[in-house]
């Protein structure tokens, strides 16, 4: 009993803020561990488990008896894995079967993106002279038909949400909150299944895994309960993905599937028009405060004294009354990194600067350009620590900074890119100030996601939906008789789409084609410049708490 005291106390200790040696800390860990195996919840193993993540201790695969993940935090804060900086964490395992790391969310995504690039090659997506792979076996088989199956062990269910929660790694990323724990059912000839409702703001959909049956279901959210009554659902049909797939592969699936239905773009919602005229100033007011309270918990203020500092500020204010309050008035005021990115691109670069004043010679290859400044701006968009933009102005402003081709983009501006890199300069630096100073990370990001997804930026790369949007182009055009570009005129429409997902690489009269169809007529099939499928899909609130508070 002695030891285990001394083993709590040095937890006292060290959240009293005395210095202890991670040696010290790990060694007090441990011997509660050894002595209370019963007890693997116990809340001192877990506090002093959050302070070796906090210094970047961490067990690998098999210590503990492979146990750990039952105490140890899900999320901390320390240095990351990779990176080695200070920042929020996640524990992560980017394959099914690899060990578990505590990673950043930027370097959660790096590692995606990796992944996603390492699969690509391997399955010669754009190389069609070579034949795809068979595809890989899932670790997990489907039973024979007609018979039963055992329980699935403790360790089981764990493996089947860790692979789950890899699954959608995409709408992780997108904003929506992942349970700490999925419900669970089990049949003996169905298999198991994990479930939850996923939520971002007020807009959730359900997600039914069956790992048996190798398939994600991704379904529209239903208030049959009455629990959720300012709520709405994302989706209006069910999505079913076969994930039998192990890897990246069915990763892929789930996250186009999800960004084909528009899941991991900001959420466009509007009141529905059967609302009471009271649901319209109801609407507004939780919007405003879904924006903001963010910033008076980071400025320790009241909101009142927050909003009022806000619209002080006529600057900022012309801003939420143009682009919060007017072009993007309908857009969910939620954290969607992606969304962010478009938002600083068009905010920083395009608009409020010289860009336009000096207008390169072609759409296409001003296009190039912004595709450009995007991958910049992505790069340095956490949806933890929130924008980088020292980071992001050194990128823009660094005079090898080049499109794929090796122009340097400075050089397309000729002597306009003087008063180019002012401009740019000097918006990166006000929204700058304005994070760190008046809005706080997480209101900068809501109000750039805004910002990325207003008509303005429908059609520009960058977006979950670009490549069905691509898609819907090249169909149309296909299906209207018109000539794919050379030489996707005889490689055909997938490879065009493939290759589409970095529109900057293709040849200039290709990304020129998706632009403006040619040869399409007045009435003809658009390209991306006049399509209406750039239009994201429309939500409704319909409050019916609302309505039922008027009805007799």
């Amino acid at each position: 009993m002695a030891e285990l005291a001394a083993a709590r106390g040095v937890l006292r200790r060290a959240e009293t803020g005395e210095s202890v040696t991670n040696a010290v800390l790990l060694a007090a860990h441990d011997l509660l561990y050894t002595r209370v195996p019963p007890q693997l919840g116990d809340s001192s193993l877990r506090r002093l488990a959050e302070f070796l993540v906090g210094r970047g201790v961490v067990p690998k695969p098999g210590d503990y008896e492979g146990r750990w993940w039952l105490w140890w935090p899900k999320n901390g804060r320390g240095p990351c894995r990779d990176c080695g900086k200070i920042r929020s964490l996640a524990r992560y395992s980017a394959r099914f079967g690899n060990e578990y790391r505590y990673l950043c969310a930027r370097c959660r995504g790096a590692e995606r993106q990796h992944i996603a690039q390492q699969a690509d090659r391997l399955l010669g997506r754009r190389l069609t002279s070579v034949p795809a792979p068979a595809p890989l076996t899932s670790p997990i088989e489907a039973p024979a038909e007609g018979t039963s199956m055992p329980s699935p062990s403790g360790r089981d269910w764990e493996s089947y949400a860790i692979r789950l929660e890899e699954l959608l790694g995409a709408l992780d990323w997108a904003g929506f909150d992942l349970p700490e724990e999925w419900d669970t059912d089990f049949d003996p000839q169905e298999g198991p299944l994990l479930f939850a409702t996923l939520w971002r703001g007020d807009g959730g959909l359900d997600v039914q895994y069956n790992p048996h049956q190798q398939t994600l279901a991704l379904q529209p959210f239903d208030d049959v309960t009455g629990d959720w009554p300012e709520s709405y659902s994302l989706l209006e049909d069910s999505i079913e993905v076969p994930v039998a797939s192990s890897g990246q592969q069915a990763v892929t699936a789930v996250a186009a599937a999800a960004g084909q239905a528009g899941l991991l773009d900001a959420t466009h919602v509007q009141v529905a028009e059967s609302a009471p005229p009271e649901a319209k100033q109801e609407f507004t007011l939780r919007r405003i405060r879904r924006i903001f309270q963010l910033a008076a918990d980071f400025r320790q203020l009241p909101l009142p004294d927050l909003l009022r500092e806000v619209t002080e500020n006529e600057w900022l204010n012309a801003y939420l009354e143009w682009v919060v309050g007017m072009t993007g008035q309908d857009v969910a005021p939620d954290v969607v990194p992606d969304a962010a990115a478009l938002g600083v691109a068009a905010g920083c670069w395009r608009n409020n600067t010289a860009v336009e004043d000096h207008h390169l010679d072609t759409d296409v290859l001003m296009a190039r350009v912004n595709i450009a400044v995007t991958r910049i701006t992505r790069q340095h968009v956490c949806p933890v620590d929130g924008i980088d933009w020292d980071s992001i102005k050194n990128a823009l402003m660094d005079p090898q900074w080049a499109l794929p081709d090796g122009t340097p983009i400075c050089s397309l501006f000729g002597p306009g890119w003087t008063e180019v890199a002012a401009t740019v300069t000097a918006e990166l630096d006000r929204w700058r100030h304005l994070d760190h100073e008046v809005l706080g990370p997480q209101t900068t990001l809501i109000l750039m996601s805004i910002g990325g997804s207003t008509s303005y930026t429908d059609s520009w790369w960058g977006q979950g939906r670009w490549l069905s949007i691509c898609r819907h182009v090249i169909d149309d055009a296909t299906t209207a008789g018109l000539s794919l570009p050379p030489p996707y005129d005889q490689r055909g429409p997938d490879d065009l789409l493939a290759d589409l997902d970095a529109p900057d690489e293709v040849p200039a009269p290709v990304l020129g084609w998706l632009i403006d169809l040619p040869d399409a007529g007045v009435h003809g099939p658009r390209g991306l410049r006049m399509h209406h499928v750039t239009r994201p899909p429309q939500h409704y609130w319909d409050p019916y708490w609302l309505t039922d508070r008027n009805d007799p």
